[in-house]
């Protein structure tokens, strides 16, 4: 927490700071120490020292580390957002400060809350715009509700060291929106590579980016988080295997098409995916050839296992290279760049965004949804007394 000390720091100011007409005295003289109260668990009152500039008349106040011109000192508005963060809502939050002597309003904490919220997401832009080249981004997209509807955010981080580098909210989730959004950070990062869940590689997932689009519009690489295709692709396997167990005995197969091919294939694939090299896309699209002559359902009628194996290969020998980039986009000494999940995502998501959402009954409003998630990111990855002082210090 910052500190608040009761002297004010000795020297003579080295320059005039109106900011009504241009000055530049370089002469000023002591101009009186005022008592100035102060709301503060320790420090109840403070001296600050008053200077007047000789050349244009111009006097301000000059306070104690810790004090500003607000009654609230540094430490309380660091202290009254330290309990939002963890979890207690506004009320409780002027209920443990009043407990503390300290009483403060729910609008000067959720004041407090929105300065150190704005603060904190510009020190993101800032240094997002600052031309710090990333490698790899890990992007992802979660939704929570704002007034009862629902809203998407995008949350961008270094993949390499789990860094947040920006959290945003767009308007949808489509393929247009989120392209846009990869081409902005690809450009702004220079990254070379992006990880990103599956979107639409096998329908059953759990919903993510149209990230594959995306990423070729951005001309980066792409690595698809095997931790969401492998499980799926192995539940679609064993599913195939059933619905073949149970096929009718006379059902018309297609040329080339038969049942015992299809089971070895089936634990080709199985071995394909479990492995995940690089060398097996040719094996791959042997595969795919096998099974293109597979014929399309009728409408209203279930695919059949081999059209099935049609998609499933036509899937997987498309998108195998953003499956196995992790083993392939490496170091000259072969250390791995890519990370293979995109668990930095999910982790980033959960501390930043979840955590202390999931204590409340949504955003009031959308500058809200903007600046909390950033205060949480910029507090959880920035430690020290140091950091709540640059909230406020504007």
């Amino acid at each position: 927490m910052p500190v608040v000390d009761t002297v004010v720091p000795k020297g003579v100011p080295d320059r005039c700071p109106n900011d009504k007409q241009p000055c530049f005295g370089t002469t000023f003289r002591r101009y009186g120490k005022p008592t100035k109260h102060v709301r503060d668990v320790h420090v109840h009152s403070v001296r600050a020292q008053r200077w007047q500039c000789t050349t244009c008349g111009y006097v301000w106040r000059v306070y104690p580390q810790g004090i500003t011109r607000r009654q609230q000192s540094l430490h309380l508005q660091a202290l009254s957002v330290f309990y939002w963060l963890l979890g207690m809502s506004l009320g409780a939050v002027t209920d443990g400060l009043a407990a503390l002597g300290c009483p403060l309003g729910r609008t000067t904490v959720h004041d407090n809350l929105q300065q150190s919220g704005t603060t904190a997401r510009r020190k993101l832009r800032d240094r997002l715009r600052g031309k710090a080249k990333v490698r790899v981004v890990a992007a992802d997209c979660t939704h929570v509700t704002e007034q009862g509807e629902d809203k998407v955010l995008i949350q961008a981080t270094d993949a390499q060291t789990g860094v947040t580098l920006e959290i945003t909210p767009v308007h949808a989730e489509d393929e247009h929106t989120v392209t846009r959004y990869i081409q902005r950070i690809a450009k702004l990062t220079g990254c070379q590579a992006i990880v990103t869940d599956d979107a639409d590689v096998f329908s059953e997932t759990e919903s993510g980016l149209p990230d594959k689009a995306a990423a070729d519009a951005a001309g980066v690489l792409h690595q698809v988080c095997q931790q969401h295709v492998v499980p799926n692709t192995l539940t679609l396997l064993s599913e195939i295997a059933e619905q073949m167990e149970n096929l009718p005995p006379q059902m018309q197969l297609a040329h080339g098409l038969s049942v015992a091919q299809a089971f070895d294939d089936l634990a080709s694939l199985e071995d394909i995916i479990l492995a995940r090299a690089p060398g097996r896309q040719r094996q791959l699209d042997d595969l795919s050839r096998r099974y293109q002559s597979a014929p399309v359902p009728e409408k209203g009628r279930k695919a059949s296992p081999w059209y099935r194996l049609r998609l499933l290969t036509l899937d997987l020998t498309e998108d195998w290279s953003r499956l196995t980039l992790t083993d392939v986009y490496r170091t000259a000494t072969g250390e791995r760049l890519v990370p293979p999940t995109n668990n930095v995502s999910e982790r980033g998501i959960g501390l930043n965004i979840k955590e202390r959402y999931r204590t409340m009954r949504g955003y009031k409003s959308t500058m809200s949804l903007r600046r909390y998630p950033a205060l949480t990111a910029y507090l959880r990855e920035n430690n020290g007394a140091e950091c709540f002082s640059a909230l406020f210090a504007d």
